[in-house]
């Protein structure tokens, strides 16, 4: 047996993301979590990033931790020479894997060592 996904399943699955997504919006509302970017890709699959322009590396990660303990997700990292950080995690919503949330956290040209 095949399955052939057409396109109105693809836009289902994106309808079916903005709504997880207006859930998302409200909670921040409600709770104040930080304003992050939100992207829905053609499979429903929802990702947040977390934006390090204007906030500091440390307000980065406090967002990045933040949205993490909202969405009960497991949060991973992985920590480079530099002293940069990519911090990842996956959640799910309701019974499907919804998306993922991420962050690259760039330490301030001054710091030494990195101090992530």
């Amino acid at each position: 047996m095949s399955y052939s996904i057409e396109n109105a399943d693809r836009l289902r699955w994106q309808m079916r993301a903005h709504i997880i997504l207006a859930q998302f919006l409200d909670a921040a509302t409600q709770q104040g979590l930080p304003a992050i970017a939100w992207t829905i890709a053609t499979t429903g699959a929802i990702t947040g990033t977390v934006n390090g322009l204007g906030v500091t590396a440390d307000e980065q990660r406090q967002h990045f931790n933040a949205w993490v303990a909202y969405l009960q997700a497991e949060p991973t990292g992985r920590i480079r020479r530099d002293g940069s950080a990519t911090l990842y995690a996956k959640f799910e919503w309701g019974d499907e894997p919804a998306g993922a949330i991420r962050a690259e956290v760039v330490p301030p040209m001054d710091a030494e060592g990195g101090g992530l």
